[in-house]
């Protein structure tokens, strides 16, 4: 959806992972892997999703929308077609870390590198203090 495009998600049905829960899904076709948050397609996502002149999805099919951001980071899959992704959970604290440096806004990924440089320095400056 058009609000979605910058955003840091995809939608999905039918699977379990826990709410807003990190992602790691890899396109089997050419390797290529995105890190991103899952949020569940509900009534109101198909309401408002479900209009000319997209495909009606329903919520009880296997189905993600993805916006363009990560279709081009899988290898610009296309839209309405069915695609062989794999899809795990990530939530950890490295699945945090990918999903941030490969977020469609470029604020959060700079903030992102900002920090880890601010934490090896501090790091460095630590270590030179003592010794």
């Amino acid at each position: 959806m058009r609000i979605d495009m910058n955003e840091g998600w995809v939608w999905m049905s039918n699977h379990n992972f826990s709410p807003r829960s990190i992602v790691k899904i890899r396109n089997k076709s050419n390797k290529s892997v995105i890190y991103c948050e899952a949020l569940e397609i509900d009534d109101n996502f198909i309401k408002e999703y479900n209009q000319l002149p997209r495909l009606d999805i329903k919520k009880d099919e296997n189905t993600i929308v993805i916006n363009g951001w990560y279709r081009s980071q899988l290898g610009g899959i296309e839209t309405k077609k069915n695609h062989s992704l794999e899809i795990s959970f990530a939530n950890g604290l490295w699945g945090k870390f990918c999903a941030s440096i490969g977020h469609p806004q470029l604020i959060v990924r700079l903030a992102t590198w900002l920090g880890i440089i601010s934490i090896v320095l501090g790091t460095i400056s630590i270590v030179m203090a003592f010794q």
